[in-house]
């Protein structure tokens, strides 16, 4: 009786594996792909929920409102790619926002370099504290959030900034349309394409990802790291004002409590996107679909009468759920 020998173990064998239907690893492409099932989820239900979910009114409209916090976003992307945080985000939009109000009788250039400035300016002193003081970015921007906010407080003396009789140029930022699509949308669309293209085609950004990744393999490679962290800081607070001037422009008024919270709604969205705290791994892209998700979820939850205080709950747990992928994706 003849002994069998046993299977050969090759590259044949492998390819014969890998090209078996039984050898895919539909796990692995539901977790990799698990925020665009999840807005295509959303977008069903909430079709079926309302006959005008559809309507392009409807669509602009949710679109305009996830536009400011989209454009913070996009800016807490690059500082969490770089493996730091950055919680003084809201803060700044009230800030700018205030004084975009504040200097509106100057015309919409003038008010909107101004409230640019402080941006800059404030971002440039987070990552000063970071690089200089080598503060860790969470205490830093959290000083910084607790600052900014005060700052606004003391500005504005706690009322808000009405602009009086906006003029049509300083409104048409955050009011105004192109054909049937709201400028904010087309600003938000042109920041996206801009960040994402810095990312993937330019030295500085792909010494993002390097610093993000390794930061004393990016120090050996000839890589100036505080360099590069100061100036992603600077970029979070330049977009964070810019999110202020578009707020001040829509709502035409500087409100002491502007921007609360947007902090968490834009590393709720960078999260969900897919981009990891521990640095180096994320796009912008993904970013835009974490805002989206947010944004229709929102849309779906007020459909069903849900009130804002259990949407808080509901963000929490998303925030939570959009982290565990985030791990299982880095195990596949």
């Amino acid at each position: 009786m003849t002994e069998q020998s046993p299977p050969i173990a090759g590259p044949g064998a492998g390819a014969a594996s890998a090209s078996s239907p039984r050898s895919v690893n539909w796990t692995g492409y539901l977790v990799q792909y698990s925020n665009v099932l999840a807005l295509v989820a959303i977008l069903v239900v909430a079709s079926i929920l309302s006959p005008y979910f559809f309507s392009s009114r409807n669509i602009f409209n949710v679109l305009r409102g996830a536009t400011m916090v989209g454009i913070v976003a996009v800016g807490m992307t690059y500082v969490i790619l770089n493996r730091g945080i950055d919680l003084s985000v809201g803060s700044l939009v009230g800030l700018s926002a205030a004084l975009t109000a504040s200097f509106a009788h100057h015309g919409i250039l003038v008010a909107a370099s101004i409230g640019l400035a402080s941006g800059l300016a404030l971002g440039l002193v987070n990552g000063l504290m970071i690089t200089g003081l080598r503060l860790q970015p969470f205490i830093a921007t959290l000083g910084m959030m607790i600052f900014a906010r005060g700052l606004v407080f003391v500005y504005t003396g706690g009322s808000n900034i009405v602009v009086e009789s906006p003029t049509d140029a300083f409104s048409f930022l955050g009011s105004g349309y192109i054909g049937p699509i709201p400028v904010p949308v087309i600003v938000f669309i042109a920041i996206w394409a801009v960040a994402a293209w810095v990312l993937r085609y330019t030295v500085f950004g792909r010494s993002i990802y390097a610093v993000g990744a390794n930061e004393e393999a990016a120090r050996l490679s000839g890589i100036n790291a505080d360099r590069n962290k100061i100036l992603v800081y600077c970029i979070s607070g330049v977009l964070a004002a810019f999110a202020g001037v578009v707020m001040a422009s829509r709502l035409t008024v500087g409100e002491p409590n502007g921007g609360t919270l947007y902090e968490l709604d834009a590393i709720a969205a960078v999260l969900i996107g897919g981009t990891t705290f521990d640095g180096g791994v994320g796009s912008v892209h993904g970013t835009v679909l974490g805002i989206l998700i947010l944004a229709f979820l929102s849309n779906v939850l007020n459909l069903l009468n849900i009130s804002p205080y259990s949407q808080m709950l509901l963000k929490g747990v998303i925030i939570v759920l959009a982290v565990v992928v985030s791990e299982w994706r880095k195990r596949k």
